[in-house]
């Protein structure tokens, strides 16, 4: 059994931990980071792990600095470019690497990572909630559970209502957490999820169109979405 951990995440938390302004000299300050300090905090998150899945080997999962979505909506994530890493970062992702077994993949996200790599009985470590849209055991926190393939389906479709602020794409316009409950609620197959999402779509004014891009930049790639062979991803396309 792996633990497929969400590496990026918790780098860029234990970066941020260890970060500091100083003065250079008068009216010049800058961030600095003490290094040894991100690295123990990354070490004592991988042992929490490791208490917690004491039969599992460690695996961390790191996306690549672009990804297919900024050419499927490029509004995507265009909230966080003005955003800095936290100092040191880039030093720690190499640092882990030479300790544990790595993963990445061209031209995807971390979270894309951690749901192509996943192999039956692995166990998805992430504080991301998109993860939910992956089958699988998942553990947030000391909670292992596991979501089923219907339950990441309907996850998934809600997303393409709501949509996420923090990824800068807006899903439906109106449709909120509540509301795509209610739109999917009688819902069973994906083929009936779709049907909905595309309603509600229509009615609050979008092209069609919109909707599949909605989809693409929330979907999550799931095993066989990806052609290795050419780097890059095979899109969403509706279930009908």
């Amino acid at each position: 059994m792996r633990a497929l951990v969400d590496a990026e995440v918790f780098l860029y938390r234990c970066a941020a931990s260890a970060e500091y302004e100083s003065e250079l000299q008068p009216d010049v300050w800058t961030y600095l980071c003490r290094i040894t300090d991100a690295k123990t905090a990354f070490e004592a998150e991988v042992a929490a792990i490791e208490d917690t899945l004491p039969d599992a080997q460690i695996h961390l999962c790191f996306g690549d600095r672009t990804n297919y979505r900024y050419a499927v909506y490029p509004d995507y994530k265009s909230n966080r470019r003005k955003t800095r890493r936290p100092a040191g970062y880039g030093a720690l992702r190499p640092w882990c690497e030479s300790i544990w077994p790595s993963h990445f993949i061209a031209n995807v996200e971390g979270d894309d990572v951690l749901a192509l790599v996943a192999e039956p009985g692995d166990v998805i470590v992430s504080r991301d909630k998109d993860l939910k849209t992956v089958p699988g055991l998942h553990l947030q926190g000391t909670d292992i559970s596991e979501v089923t393939l219907a339950q990441a389906n309907l996850a998934f479709y809600s997303q393409v209502l709501t949509g996420d602020a923090a990824d800068g794409y807006p899903g439906c316009k109106g449709v909120g957490a509540v509301g795509a409950s209610k739109l999917l609620a009688e819902c069973e197959t994906e083929e009936e999820m779709w049907l909905a999402v595309q309603k509600a779509y229509l009615k609050a004014g979008h092209a069609p169109a919109f909707a599949v891009q909605m989809a693409r930049c929330a979907r999550i790639l799931r095993p066989g979405e990806y052609d290795h062979s050419r780097e890059r991803p095979r899109l969403w396309s509706p279930p009908l």
